[in-house]
């Protein structure tokens, strides 16, 4: 008797994007928080994202360069999903321009507004390669 196959579940986001803002006891600062985690769970290893983060203050502007995986330093074996982690300092309460892009693939351009109190979206692309969580 031959068993079932099984495949994985395709998911409609490969990566999501939580965005936070948070204090900071020891620098007595808040920052805001961009942690980027893949959707999948990987059994073997817990990977990395590799993401390059450019921010322009002056234009409000922070993009963030998802260039994909890399395989973990150490050889400890642990499962998990794989992440990237990226604290904001010194941001201005006003509006950005939050740009994510996947090289010579897809770009995503968001509108956010930073108020005292909250973050807010005033532009959402519509086509998404990534799911942004606030």
């Amino acid at each position: 008797m031959r068993t079932k196959q099984v495949r994985p579940e395709k998911k409609e986001f490969e990566f999501e994007l939580l965005i936070t803002k948070n204090y900071d006891k020891i620098n007595e600062k808040e920052y805001l928080n961009f942690k980027f985690l893949t959707t999948k769970i990987f059994s073997n290893f817990i990977y990395k994202i590799n993401v390059t983060p450019l921010i322009n203050t002056e234009n409000k502007e922070i993009t963030f360069i998802v260039e994909g995986l890399s395989a973990p330093v150490l050889s400890l074996s642990k499962s998990g999903r794989a992440e990237f982690d990226f604290r904001l300092y010194d941001f201005k309460i006003t509006e950005y321009t939050l740009k994510l892009i996947k090289p010579d693939i897809e770009k995503n351009i968001y509108k956010m507004k930073i108020t005292k109190n909250s973050i807010k979206f005033l532009k959402i692309p519509t086509k998404k390669f990534i799911k942004v969580i606030i």
